[in-house]
């Protein structure tokens, strides 16, 4: 899990208010974000497991019993969405998503966070705060009308897996969060 960022540049008298309550403040929000993504990471890993296990008793019923289920392959993209986008936020703070650096890799720590600073503002949050809000509506309805999928024979509940979808992207942006609090740290580390 990640540290929570304390800028080293503190002096004796900024311990008493001011500036060091502001770090303090935004290293509690870091550890608690940082203990509730990394949390729901470890949970949501075993999902792989779930996943495994249906889809191996589909094949062993399909191609041993000859009787391939009507649900397996439901279960397995549910628990596969579900994986993803709630392991979108763990991923995130991890530093694991893809990243093109040949160039961000050559600049200072400071330059970096600045750029970081920029691309979180101008795409990361108006994107998916853009997106959790059109969620809420959608997720609503489909709990309203208790949604079963169209797609298939057995016709499976669908509002629990768009509510996970909300989460996930609430989720997201709380890791993004942290992540900009922690890179407008380092800025104020450098500009002291």
């Amino acid at each position: 899990m990640p540290t929570a960022y304390l800028p080293e540049s503190l002096s004796f008298s900024d311990l008493t208010g001011g500036p060091f309550l502001q770090v303090r403040a935004m290293n509690r929000f870091l550890r608690i974000t940082d203990g509730i993504i990394e949390w729901t990471g470890k949970i949501i890993s075993w999902l792989v497991a779930v996943m495994t296990g249906v889809l191996g008793y589909e094949v062993l019923m399909r191609y041993y019993f000859n009787a391939p289920t009507a649900w397996a392959y439901d279960v397995s993209s549910m628990l596969g969405g579900t994986f993803w986008i709630l392991g979108a936020g763990y991923t995130l703070m991890k530093h694991k998503h893809v990243r093109i650096d040949i160039i961000y890799s050559r600049f200072s720590r400071r330059t970096q966070a600045l750029i970081d600073v920029i691309f979180t503002s101008v795409f990361f949050f108006p994107v998916w705060i853009g997106i959790l809000y059109r969620m809420i509506p959608y997720v609503t309805l489909s709990w309203q009308t208790k949604e079963r999928s169209l797609e298939s024979f057995w016709r499976p509940p669908i509002y629990p897996l768009k509510t996970v979808m909300l989460i996930g992207i609430f989720l997201l942006l709380l890791a993004g969060t942290a992540e900009f609090v922690r890179t407008i740290l380092i800025l104020k580390e450098r500009s002291r």
